[in-house]
């Protein structure tokens, strides 16, 4: 064929093109309809059967039809293939059996990816190939709410960075959802019940609208089929009525291609047992769940993608009927783990909610959704986004819609397109562990390091070539120079905590940004310290000191007056303009002889504190801490003490007396100073007498114990324990044998460990003794230390060692 004529063909093509176009049916990955009349005696909904077989070629699909009310009944098809596809119906009934003709199926139009499919085990992607990466979230009940309240969500839905959306087709009846719909389900009797035998062909009709508005924003509707927040008994049906309505949904919906289905949200409170809490209901046990998946896995044409969501336990994704893991969990270390065991798309669901309301679900700050959806990113997961900010009339986006008033939307946005710019995600591998190193990357050309803390992180850079490095900084929404690293291992050093690395190599040729090199002399000390600084390649300087104070000159000294942990950073630009960044922390000590914290005492206590609850006082100045509702604690304010950010070392010791050893889920907390689940301090007592002291992270899973029996119901034990994060073994625990007062007593090593978490983070919350701190009251107040703690101390020191005290002084303070 000559090229002239390779010419008039594409273009006779591009001529024709339209033209088939308009002349199909319907688009592939479209929805084609057709209308049958048929019986409108008796309950057609479950005696009419009604299904058609179609055919292109050597493949055929069955069909399933569905009755809409009327004698009215229906076939739709979303054919996955352009062409011609012949169909026939069969039917238990005459009139409806044997129907046939064929339709001609054209291109998708724009936007028309078709439905999302499971790629490459890990990632998901539309049919015709499109990159498809998740950014969801959920408005449970939002198909319930007054049509003005549902035109907000969806005019809100399309300026958002959102395309996929988790709702129920029932509605909801739980805390700020206590408002009746219009429409449901299923018909009423007669008697105003629900019968469960014949569905409400108008409320399906607007179920199918919103599902259709929300294809043409281009979001995936994730319908959720069943929960446990239910006062009008869908939870509780037959177990025919399940079915013949799961088959309904697969007949009515399964041709729209943005659905997805989500069998349950928390389906493991649906099962009725003496667990069940007191405001859910359903009478769902493992079997049904499994039997739901298999309809789905074998009747919906389609094989849209599958999911169920949890509460306590997480279902057996493994299944294969379970085309991707829906996670409720905050365990976003745990995204890497999560791969390995499923091997297959693991999506955070519900990793809690950003907003203000009092329960533990529903108050995450908005930096902590960002950071969430960058640590499920950067495991090579998908992230749900939720919003749950107090409302007067109680429209919370989480279950109504309406409007998003949250700071992490526009972050969430962000991040969507930075990782747009990527390698596809598909092709980018995390490379951290379930400990909480987070790296995504493709070697030799892409790699991402979140650090969540201000922990330096290592990452092994391949190639010959060097590579640029950016600080990107997630909440700031900004990307930064920051210079040149070579191959091989590089150690990123964070300015602050819950920023990100990038790096990416040098294209040939490429000049190199500045490779700063940042030296400081002495680099810790006492206060008042005076430390010389200077930094190269020379260049225009731009340095900040950390406590305010700045210079332009490439060497010169500075007095730091007050303890603290300074972060340096130099700007160094070169004759090109070329911009890198170098830094150092300077770390200024204060006395460590002399306690941070001392309560219990009847005099000079520090700071000052106050008794929450039942806490009270004892006679020698003790804090009293009785056993039951409403609990009590000791605060010592509403912000971090200063003094707690930063330790590298630090000990803490006094005298305890549990009046009983009965815990709470996690242990009774004797001090903590965690920001929520991170960041800060958590010493608590176990059920078997034991200690466990946590740095920086929730206690649960932490190897850190003292010995079995160490604290004894009725007695009262001396013990103390030391961090050292640059010792080897950096933990010990010591304890005087129980007795029933305070006083003059032998104090003995009890074990070392190596557990070792780095220091204290700076992002640290409030300090509070005997339960949790304001960060977690919402999460329940039972696991409050109970009995006596008396002569209470916390040492500490931002250098290693130095706050970790020796045996000697240890042995002095229990006296």
């Amino acid at each position: 064929m000559t090229s002239i004529n390779l010419v008039l063909l594409v273009c006779l093509a591009m001529i024709l093109a339209p033209s088939l176009a308009a002349a199909a049916d319907v688009e592939r990955w479209g929805q084609w309809q057709r209308v049958f009349q048929g019986p409108s005696d008796g309950n057609c909904w479950k005696d009419v059967s009604l299904k058609a077989r179609f055919t292109q070629q050597d493949r055929t699909l069955i069909v399933p039809g569905f009755y809409d009310g009327d004698g009215k009944y229906v076939i739709r098809f979303m054919p996955s293939a352009e062409g011609v596809w012949t169909w026939t119906t069969i039917s238990n009934r005459r009139e409806l059996d044997g129907h046939s003709g064929s339709i001609t199926v054209g291109p998708p139009s724009r936007g028309n990816h078709g439905p999302v499919e499971v790629f490459r085990t890990f990632y998901l992607r539309y049919a015709d190939g499109t990159p498809y990466h998740q950014f969801g979230t959920t408005c449970y009940a939002w198909i319930h709410q007054p049509q003005a309240l549902q035109q907000q969500t969806l005019k809100t839905l399309a300026a958002a960075p959102f395309n996929k959306i988790r709702f129920c087709i029932f509605p909801k009846s739980y805390a700020y959802n206590r408002n009746e719909p219009e429409l449901f389900a299923f018909r009423r009797k007669p008697d105003g019940s629900f019968d469960f035998d014949q569905f409400d062909p108008a409320f399906w009709a607007h179920l199918e609208r919103r599902i259709a508005d929300l294809r043409d924003l281009g979001i995936e509707a994730d319908l959720i089929l069943w929960h446990p927040y239910d006062r009008w008994g869908f939870s509780e049906m037959s177990d025919e009525q399940d079915d013949r309505y799961l088959r309904y949904c697969i007949a009515r919906l399964a041709s729209f291609r943005n659905v997805w289905w989500s069998l349950a949200n928390e389906y493991d409170l649906m099962i009725r047992d003496a667990n069940q809490p007191r405001d859910h209901r359903g009478n769902k046990q493992m079997a049904d769940w499994d039997r739901f998946f298999r309809i789905l896995q074998e009747e919906d044409p389609y094989n849209h993608m599958r999911g169920i969501h949890n509460c306590r336990g997480f279902y057996d994704h493994t299944r294969p009927w379970v085309t991707h893991a829906s996670l409720q969990s905050s365990d976003m270390a745990g995204g890497v783990r999560y791969r390995r065991q499923y091997q297959k798309p693991i999506i955070y669901d519900e990793c809690r909610y950003e907003g203000d309301i009092p329960q533990g679900w529903g108050n995450l700050s908005a930096r902590e959704m960002v950071q969430r959806f960058w640590l499920g990113t950067l495991s090579g997961c998908y992230v749900g986004h939720g919003e749950t900010y107090k409302h007067p009339d109680d429209i919370l986006w989480w279950s109504k819609g309406g409007v998003l008033h949250g700071q992490s939307p526009q972050r969430i946005r962000w991040l969507k397109e930075l990782m747009a710019g990527a390698p596809p995600f598909h092709e980018l591998t995390p490379m951290g562990d379930d400990r909480g190193r987070y790296i995504l990357g493709m070697p030799g050309r892409y790699y991402l390091v979140y650090c969540a803390s201000m922990k330096p992180v290592s990452v092994e850079l391949t190639g010959e070539r060097p590579y640029k490095v950016d600080l990107i900084d997630p909440w700031e929404m900004t990307i930064e120079p920051w210079g040149t690293a070579p191959a091989g291992t590089y150690t990123a050093v964070p300015p602050r905590a819950d920023v990100a690395f990038r790096f990416e190599p040098y294209a040939p040729g490429e000049a190199l940004r500045p490779a700063v090199k940042v030296q400081a002399e002495p680099a810790e000390g006492t206060a008042p310290l005076t430390v010389r600084f200077q930094a190269s390649p020379a260049g225009r300087m731009q340095w900040d000191l950390g406590d305010g104070s700045s210079s332009d000159r490439e060497q010169f000294t500075h007095i730091y007056s007050k303890p603290g942990a300074y972060q340096v950073r130099v700007k160094v630009a070169d004759a090109a303009g070329a911009t890198g960044v170098g830094g150092v922390h300077v770390l200024v000590d204060r006395d460590a002889g002399k306690p941070i914290v001392r309560m219990g005492f009847r005099e000079g206590e520090t700071p000052s504190w106050k008794l929450e609850g039942t806490a009270r006082r004892g006679d020698d100045g003790s804090i009293v801490l009785p056993d039951g509702q409403p609990w009590g604690w000791a605060s010592a304010g509403d912000k971090p003490l200063e003094e707690l950010r930063a330790l590298r070392s630090f000990t803490i010791a006094g005298w305890l007396k549990p009046d009983k050893l009965e815990i709470g889920p996690g242990g009774n907390r004797i001090v903590f100073c965690l920001n929520r689940d991170h960041s800060g301090i958590d010493l608590v007592c176990l059920a078997d007498g034991r200690m466990r002291l946590s740095v920086n992270e929730w206690p649960d899973k932490v190897n850190n114990d003292s010995s079995p029996g160490r604290l004894v119901a009725g007695k009262w034990t001396f013990f103390a324990v030391t961090y050292d994060c640059g010792a080897q073994q950096p933990v010990a625990w010591y304890f005087s044998e129980p007795l029933a007062a305070p006083g003059t007593t032998e104090i003995k090593l009890d074990r070392r460990n190596a557990y070792n978490a780095g220091p204290v983070s700076i992002d640290i919350g409030p300090l509070a003794v005997g339960n949790f701190n304001q960060t977690m009251r919402s999460f329940g107040m039972d696991r409050q230390f109970r009995g006596e703690i008396r002569a209470l101390q916390i040492y500490g020191s931002l250098l290693a060692g130095r706050g970790a005290l020796s045996l000697e002084m240890i042995r002095s303070l229990a006296q």
